[in-house]
Formats: C-alpha cells, structure tokens, sequence
C-alpha cells in the first residue's frame, strides 16, 4: 500500500491517465465536439485498481478531459 503523504495530486494523476489513453477528437465529428463543449461527455472507466485502489477514474472518449473522483480535468 502507498504512502498517502508521497500519492500524486489528483491533478498530476489526470495529466499521466490522458497520455495513457489519447483523446479521440480528431477521430469523432463535430456533433460529438459540441457534446463535450456543453459538457455532455462519453465517460469510460479505466481499471487501475492495481495501481490506485481508492481512485475513481474516467476518461472522456471524445475529448482530453479526466474525471479524478468525480472532478473534471483538463490536462
């Protein structure tokens, strides 16, 4: 187990998980670009349990954001 004074910011966190997984806007059309502009995103969880068990983790799959425990970021 981790020591909680050495965890990442849930920042940080969200800046490594959006290189993990590269947004697909480039491969999505402008319908589903505005979706994401007005905050209707297609969230998918990734499994890094093994990694960060107390973690909730999403990825938008049209755009960059990543969802940390429930709060939204834009790396």
């Amino acid at each position: 187990m981790k020591d909680p004074e050495n965890a990442l910011p849930d920042s940080e966190l969200a800046t490594l998980v959006a290189k993990l997984w590269p947004h697909r806007e480039h491969e999505s059309n402008s319908v589903l670009g505005l979706l994401c502009r007005v905050g209707l995103h297609r969230w998918r969880r990734l499994d890094l349990a093994t990694l960060m068990p107390d973690k909730d983790i999403l990825h938008c799959f049209w755009c960059s954001k990543v969802k940390v425990d429930g709060i939204v970021y834009d790396p």
